[in-house]
C-alpha cells in the first residue's frame, strides 16, 4: 500500500525518496572519508633501525603498580642481554638502559600496595 501523501503530491514523494537515498549515501561516504583520514595507527619502526632508548625522546614506561626487572635479549633463545627496565614500588616510571627487542623476560614481579 502506497503512502497516502504520494497520491496527493506524487512529485514531492518521489523527490523525498530520492533525497533520502542521497542523504544516506552522503552519510556513508562521509564516514568512510573520516575512516580513511584517521588511518590505522602510528608509524612503524623499520626492523633494521636501532631502537635505543637512550636516544629516544618519548616518555619512560610506567611500571603499572608493580616492582620487577625486565631483560631484553637479542635472540629468541634469550642468551645475550641487550637492555632492560627496572621498576620499583617507590617510582612512577622505570629505570631504562640499553635497547628494547621483541624478546624479553620479566623477573621478580611483585605488586605494590
Amino acid at each position: 500500500m502506497a503512502h497516502p501523501d504520494w497520491q496527493r503530491y506524487p512529485g514531492e514523494a518521489v523527490q523525498t525518496l530520492k533525497s533520502g537515498v542521497h542523504m544516506k549515501a552522503a552519510i556513508i561516504a562521509g564516514l568512510m572519508a573520516v575512516g580513511l583520514l584517521a588511518g590505522c595507527g602510528g608509524t612503524e619502526v623499520p626492523p633494521d633501525e636501532q631502537r635505543t632508548l637512550a636516544t629516544r625522546e618519548d616518555a619512560l614506561p610506567a611500571c603499572g603498580g608493580k616492582s620487577f626487572t625486565r631483560s631484553y635479549y637479542s635472540e629468541p633463545e634469550m642468551i645475550n642481554e641487550v637492555g632492560g627496565w627496572e621498576c620499583s614500588c617507590g617510582s612512577s616510571s622505570a629505570y631504562v638502559w640499553g635497547r628494547t627487542t621483541a624478546y624479553h623476560q620479566d623477573y621478580g614481579v611483585t605488586y605494590c600496595f
